[in-house]
């Protein structure tokens, strides 16, 4: 009996041995790792914060917050402890794999906020692509318009003032008691599991992904990887022109110009009503006939980059793979027996950007600078374009498809137009949101002077083709944004915003071309008033220059007879009411 006793007495010593050495760990774990694991939570918070901006109650979104951040406090213990066990030991090395994710995780946190601000949407893949095939000019431009902003300077000075209170509050509980922390993390640790496990996350890799920024980033950047190869087939594929079938090639057109603009308002010009003179020469083309200015067409997405992808391929809203994937109509044009020419006053991008794809699919390009630089004296007006054209206008092929790619209104507007269109200012100004400031309207002003001279660029480009057998398609890639609804100007976000999206569309025929074409015409006459999506845009250029392949769909062109009104479009998973003029959350 005193043997077994002291057997007894000797495990019970064992076992508390063993549980004061556990306890030493976790203590030994929790202090030093404590900060990490705090500060990794707070930096990575702002991924689930557009979660809780649209169609939640109050209910829904806290509890949509307390699961994301349950999840989050998870993936952060189980990353801390994997460098824990494997690197404790070397310090230095431990202390540097920290230092980085902490780092990238800053990153991502002060992109997230400034996205947040203006987008309403953390950072995403879509923000991502943009950023790689944008230059240093239209970064420092973009800089201009966006980071001297008092108010969110002001937001962020305040998100930096809550995470100072809770540090020190932070602090204080795992000074005053470490047990409160571990009983908490424990409970979310637990809590995220359980979700994971709810929602098939273990499953789901990408699911996982996104609730880390390091996680994150490297999900969009192996997405872009994987993109970028798939890349290099379609460039491949582009120059083989054998790829194309073609089913039918009726066209005779001699020349058909499609002018492509960039962030031009509809709710900006004249010509659809508003309120200042900006469009005065196509004011005067629609007087004189043989114009027709179409009344509801939007863009499926804000971005140039990701609505020229969809315009100018059979990608479009609900289709699978790339937009690579599909054919183009420069590809397509030319197979046809087109001779297709790329002119751009936007620089040459990196060969991953859709605009250098199209270009090279073309007969023949040409760019106003290949790479424009912050240290370039001057910008080059759209006016630069007319030279290219009225070098190449006299051609000696039978039929041509030009593509003139305006630089329009992009932002910073006041660079976009010269000295002679400075025309409006800020006392002319009646329109934006209920308390816009002087510097404000004064940058709407400049707009309106931008709108007026690509009104100017516009007609000009017409008068090169009134005694020709032409058609002129004018299309803006997306809308903007100037101070209509709030203190946000521009466009860069897949934002229920309808200034955005609603664009200009503008057919005009030379005289030679409507007495060649009249059926055609009187097609296009009846269907300025039908709703229409630019992704469908290839159908209708095919339409018109009466080609036709596999993929071609005249239900998706707007000239057509059997044009389908009645498709939804869908736009950043959002049905578009013009009714409402809003955006509506879409059913999914």
């Amino acid at each position: 009996g005193t043997a077994r006793n002291g057997t007894e007495r000797h495990g019970t010593a064992r076992n508390g041995t063993e549980r004061h050495k556990l306890k030493s760990a976790c203590i030994e774990w929790l202090n030093r790792e404590s900060s990490f694991i705090f500060w990794m939570i707070i930096l990575n918070l702002t991924v689930i914060s557009g979660d809780l901006i649209f169609g939640r109650t109050l209910f829904k979104k806290l509890l949509t917050f307390g699961v994301d951040l349950a999840i989050i406090s998870f993936f952060i213990v189980l990353l801390d402890l994997v460098l824990y066990i494997l690197l404790h030991k070397l310090m230095i090395i431990h202390k540097t794999a920290k230092v980085f994710f902490l780092t990238v995780s800053t990153c991502i946190f002060l992109a997230d906020i400034f996205a947040l601000y203006y987008f309403l949407m953390p950072l995403n893949p879509v923000m991502l692509d943009v950023v790689f095939v944008t230059n240093i000019r239209e970064i420092v431009e973009f800089g201009k318009m966006y980071f001297f902003n008092f108010y969110l300077w002001l937001i962020a000075f305040t998100v930096i003032i809550l995470i100072l209170i809770i540090s020190i509050i932070f602090n204080a509980v795992l000074k005053y008691n470490k047990k409160i922390f571990f009983t908490l993390l424990l409970i979310f640790i637990l809590a995220g599991i359980t979700a994971c496990i709810r929602n098939n996350f273990f499953r789901r890799e990408r699911n996982m992904l996104k609730y880390m920024a390091v996680t994150r980033l490297y999900s969009m950047l192996s997405e872009k990887y994987a993109n970028d190869a798939a890349f290099d087939a379609m460039i491949n594929e582009v120059s083989k022109k054998s790829a194309i079938t073609i089913t039918k090639n009726e066209s005779t057109i001699p020349y058909v110009v499609f002018i492509l603009g960039e962030s031009t308002s509809k709710h900006h010009m004249s010509l659809y009503n508003y309120d200042l003179p900006t469009t005065p020469n196509l004011l005067e083309r629609q007087k004189q006939g043989r114009f027709y200015v179409f009344s509801d067409i939007i863009s499926p997405h804000s971005y140039t980059v990701i609505t020229l992808k969809e315009i100018f391929t059979f990608y479009c809203y609900g289709s699978k793979g790339n937009w690579f994937d599909y054919n183009n109509l420069f590809s397509i044009a030319t197979s046809a027996g087109y001779y297709t020419v790329w002119l751009s006053n936007q620089e040459t991008r990196p060969r991953t950007d859709p605009r250098s794809v199209f270009s090279s699919a073309c007969s023949f390009n040409k760019f106003t600078d290949k790479f424009r630089e912050y240290h370039d004296a001057k910008t080059s007006y759209d006016e630069k374009l007319l030279d290219f054209l009225d070098e190449i206008l006299d051609s000696e092929y039978s039929k041509n498809f030009y593509l003139l790619q305006l630089m329009g209104n992009h932002g910073l507007y006041f660079k976009r137009y010269p000295e002679e269109y400075n025309k409006f200012s800020a006392k002319d100004e009646t329109g934006g949101f209920d308390g816009i400031n002087n510097a404000q309207k004064q940058i709407r002003a400049e707009y309106d002077n931008a709108v007026l001279y690509n009104d100017h660029i516009v007609n000009e480009i017409i008068k090169r083709f009134e005694d020709k057998n032409a058609i002129v398609i004018y299309l803006s890639d997306h809308g903007e944004d100037v101070y209509e609804y709030s203190d946000f100007c521009g466009h860069g976000a897949e934002l229920p915003d309808r200034y955005i999206i609603e664009v200009p569309m503008i057919i005009w025929l030379s005289e030679k071309f409507a007495a060649s074409y009249p059926e055609l015409e009187a097609r296009i006459a009846e269907s300025v008033h039908k709703p229409y999506m630019t992704d469908d845009m290839i159908h209708t250029v095919l339409d018109i220059m009466s080609i036709e392949t596999p993929e071609y769909d005249p239900a998706k062109s707007i000239i057509n007879a059997s044009f389908d009104v009645t498709r939804k479009r869908i736009y950043a998973g959002h049905v578009y009411d013009k009714e409402k003029g809003l955006i509506k959350i879409a059913v999914q």
